[in-house]
């Protein structure tokens, strides 16, 4: 089951999250909250399966999200 870590305002910036994350060896998904919205305007989801998601969240915290 993939789990919920980190909620982006911009497509910009859940890539740089994901980028990191993925460097550090993280399993990641990026997933759009709203269909309808353009990408300026929507926020996002990071997601990285449940096993990791501590671990995950403790790396965000360490990088300042």
């Amino acid at each position: 089951m993939w789990i919920v870590i980190h909620m982006a305002k911009s497509l910009r910036l859940a890539k740089s999250v994901h980028e990191m994350l993925t460097s550090e060896g993280f399993l990641v998904r990026i997933r759009p909250i709203y269909r309808t919205l353009s990408e300026d305007d929507n926020y996002y989801e990071l997601r990285v399966p449940e096993s990791e998601a501590e671990e995950a969240r403790q790396v965000l915290l360490d990088h300042g999200y």
